[in-house]
């Protein structure tokens, strides 16, 4: 017989397991039904965070050039978000001040209530987690860091969902390895 689950609860640990497999390590040997039948009657929190290094990644080109010195370079650093339902990163429009980031564009934002905004896009911003860097555009919204897919992706970081953090793929425990097949 099966057990009954409460859909508000279903919802919130389906939520961390929307990126799929790729971006989501269970326990060994656990399947979804499992890992949401071993929460059943605990009070779980089912957010991911981690400490982020944002840098403006064109004051790192201007260092690279000899034409700024490395103490100029904006950075900032934040306990983010992680969210596999979320496809870009987001930052909020003071961090993006202070970063000193241009807007670039504009791209339309959906939510998860299926509503929609446009919402300004930024110039390259360097993200470090977990000493693994990657740089990529993000979006300005909101009033903290989020951390969405193509970071993971591009840093080849899971997320533990049992020990509520993100780890290194283990098939590429030193470095990050992207797929291009």
């Amino acid at each position: 017989m099966k057990e009954k689950v409460d859909p508000q609860r279903e919802d919130a640990i389906r939520s961390v397991h929307i990126g799929g497999p790729r971006n989501v390590a269970l326990e060994p040997g656990r399947r979804f039904e499992q890992e949401l039948a071993a929460t059943k009657g605990e009070n779980v929190i089912r957010e991911v965070r981690v400490k982020v290094r944002l840098t403006n990644a064109g004051d790192e080109a201007l260092v690279r050039r000899g034409l700024l010195a490395a103490e100029k370079v904006r950075a900032y650093e934040a306990d983010a978000l992680v969210d596999t339902g979320a496809v870009k990163s987001i930052l909020p429009v003071q961090v993006v001040q202070q970063l000193g980031l241009a807007i670039v564009g504009k791209t339309r934002a959906r939510y998860a209530n299926d509503s929609g905004e446009d919402v300004d896009i930024t110039e390259m911003v360097g993200i470090e987690i977990n000493g693994r860097r990657t740089t990529e555009e993000a979006l300005v919204l909101g009033s903290g860091v989020l951390i969405g897919q193509t970071v993971l992706e591009s840093l080849d970081l899971l997320v533990d969902c049992v020990a509520h953090r993100l780890v290194p793929n283990p098939e590429h425990p030193d470095q990050p390895v992207i797929n291009v097949k």
